[in-house]
């Protein structure tokens, strides 16, 4: 089992959404992707467990090896609504993908080489009252890293995550738009199948600015239920082979509840609820601490195709709500260099293929 912590960005600086391996990226995925960081039984979000956990392995491949390689592509789309106590309007589109290649393979874990990229185009003219910085055109976030794992002889589980590159509007223009995420993790056997899951994570774009800590209990009574009981938390059930339900929280904001349910080995769907926030180095900031932030909720409800060779089709449809873009050194919601976007429709598209 691996574990791992991630921001709410977790959202911006690592995926955990499925059970592959999942790359270090600006957003989460509509669909299963492959993530050592994701909450499948045995993996969790912000802190995951990895791939021995709860027997769900061949459930609607819900949960797949962390020897299979990840590919994804995806595109969003989110009509132009209405910016409150102003004039301006905004609409936002983007597209990514990311792909993660195993270097080396052991009996007893793994070293994947990541990347990641995502690109967001915001069509506005809206400015931000305090600072009167005007709204980016275009957000980029590009990442390259390393994600390892290994179980020692004492049964303990150790592993870690670093991923280096830029997010801002002006990506590697200078020192000042770089950014990293760094991931480490121990887990501890308890008694049966259980775990202490003991983790790290920092990242300068993340809500917290500093080395986050990480402690829980892994509980796995059966193989259809599994808790991780501290921070971050979350659970996972899998009553039967077409249907798993899943839910997280990690510090701050990151919140996710999920279910999704198979049809036939052909199609399925899925519901989600998820609470998300983006954060980037803006080109010539007047303070180097200073992150812009989107932030938003969504409700969301979609059609999963699985296809021939390992290819899935992600369509969904949703309605984004509590729309806010600011720029603070601190992460506040309500800071006053803020504006905030009327809710609306979003629309996704994603593509995944699994070796």
């Amino acid at each position: 089992m691996l574990l791992a912590i991630a921001p709410q960005a977790v959202g911006q600086d690592v995926w955990i959404e499925s059970d592959i391996i999942a790359l270090p990226s600006p957003e989460p995925p509509d669909i299963l992707v492959v993530d050592p960081l994701y909450e499948a039984p045995g993996q969790q979000n912000g802190l995951q467990t990895a791939t021995d956990s709860l027997n769900l392995g061949g459930r609607l491949s819900l949960l797949t090896q962390a020897e299979r390689a990840p590919f994804r592509l995806f595109a969003n789309y989110a009509p132009r609504q209405s910016v409150r106590n102003s004039p301006e309007s905004l609409s936002a589109n983007s597209i990514g993908g990311q792909v993660g290649a195993p270097l080396q393979i052991y009996t007893d874990g793994i070293w994947l080489a990541t990347a990641s990229f995502k690109t967001t185009e915001l069509s506005t003219n809206a400015v931000l009252p305090v600072s009167g910085t005007p709204i980016p055109e275009r957000l980029w976030d590009i990442r390259t890293g390393m994600f390892f794992t290994r179980k020692l002889r004492n049964e303990w589980t150790v592993g870690g995550l670093f991923n280096f590159g830029s997010a801002s509007d002006a990506p590697y223009n200078s020192v000042d738009e770089l950014t990293f995420t760094s991931i480490g993790f121990i887990n501890i056997p308890a008694r049966d199948r259980d775990t202490w899951d003991f983790s790290f994570f920092y990242s300068p774009t993340s809500q917290l600015a500093f080395p986050i800590p990480g402690l829980a209990y892994h509980w796995r009574p059966n193989n259809q239920f599994e808790a991780q009981i501290g921070l971050p938390a979350s659970v996972v059930y899998a009553p039967n082979e077409s249907f798993v339900f899943r839910a997280r929280y990690t510090p701050l904001t990151d919140v996710l509840v999920e279910m999704r349910q198979a049809i036939d080995r052909d199609w399925g769907f899925f519901a989600r609820y998820q609470v998300m926030n983006e954060n980037y180095f803006l080109a010539g900031r007047s303070d180097r601490d200073l992150l812009f932030t989107q932030f938003e909720q969504q409700v969301v409800a979609g059609i999963n195709f699985n296809f021939a060779n390992g290819f899935t089709l992600d369509l969904s449809a949703g309605y984004l709500f509590d729309r806010r873009f600011f720029l603070d050194t601190d992460f506040d919601l309500n800071s006053p260099d803020l504006i905030k976007v009327e809710s609306g429709a979003n629309f996704s598209a994603q593509l995944v293929w699994n070796l």
